[in-house]
């Protein structure tokens, strides 16, 4: 049996024309491919689909990175001591663990000051001045921060006096010539014992305290003349060495170990540095 197809011309129109019409929308997608179109009040601007791209890879290692700082577990005591070091360089009041403190904690210890020579050497240097100069009864006592030569009043004064007699200031003019060759900061602290002063009216000093801040002014005068052209801090105890002696002693020792002068080293230079100066 055959059948006689019947060419229709009104459906190969519309066949074309649907193939038309895709043919339109396949360029239109390509054209969409190349360039999005983004409207911005009335300008339109083209922005290439790679730059997308690149900036979705950007992004992506941006967060690998970050990924990975985060796990990272850095060196605990490395970045304390790093840390420190930055930390004093740039700010004198924060700069260690022992500075550490509010405002209203502060004190002179957690201020930084310029070094000087070490407290050890320096009690060399005047042990063996004082031993080459045959300079007997002083006593070089040594802690961390200080070195205090303690002169006795014997050496320096007769009793009841201010005046520093000739042995008193031969001594002081030897150490003197070391003193002024070294950066320490130095302080004067003058000491007596507590027997009342009975010749008041002839030097004018009423007070054990009055008597040991003026013999320490006197010996500070000295150096001053030999030489010595730094700042020098003068105290006056009266007879509080006396009250630290151990009470075993007699009592004639204790008053000859309370009268006396103290030149007391300190192991820094004295100066305030500042941020910029470490």
């Amino acid at each position: 049996m055959q059948e006689n197809e019947s060419e229709d011309p009104k459906g190969d129109e519309a066949e074309e024309e649907s193939a038309q019409k895709k043919l339109q929308e396949a360029k239109q997608a390509v054209g969409v491919a190349h360039f999005i179109v983004l409207k911005a009040d009335d300008d339109n601007t083209k922005v290439p689909l790679w730059l997308i791209t690149f900036t979705d890879v950007m992004a992506l290692m941006l967060t690998f990175f970050v990924l990975l700082y985060s796990m990272s577990v850095p060196q605990e005591d490395k970045w304390k001591e790093m840390s420190k070091g930055l930390t004093q360089k740039l700010n004198a009041f924060n700069a260690a663990d022992y500075r550490a403190g509010t405002q209203d904690v502060t004190s002179l210890d957690k201020i930084a000051t310029s070094r000087a020579l070490s407290i050890g050497y320096v009690k060399v240097v005047l042990g063996r001045l004082l031993a080459h100069k045959n300079i007997n009864d002083v006593m070089l006592i040594e802690n961390q921060k200080r070195l205090v030569i303690s002169l006795p009043s014997d050496l320096l004064f007769q009793s009841g006096q201010t005046e520093i007699g000739d042995s008193g200031r031969q001594a002081l003019f030897e150490l003197g010539g070391v003193l002024t060759r070294v950066k320490n900061r130095i302080e004067i602290v003058g000491h007596s014992d507590p027997r009342p002063i009975t010749n008041s009216s002839k030097d004018g000093y009423k007070t054990n305290w009055q008597l040991s801040l003026a013999r320490a002014a006197e010996v500070a005068r000295t150096l001053k003349d030999v030489g010595y052209d730094r700042e020098i801090v003068v105290r006056g105890l009266s007879s509080a060495r006396y009250d630290e002696l151990p009470k075993k002693m007699s009592q004639e020792e204790r008053y000859a170990l309370s009268r006396r002068v103290d030149i007391v080293i300190m192991n820094d230079g004295g100066y305030r540095l500042n941020a910029f100066d470490m």
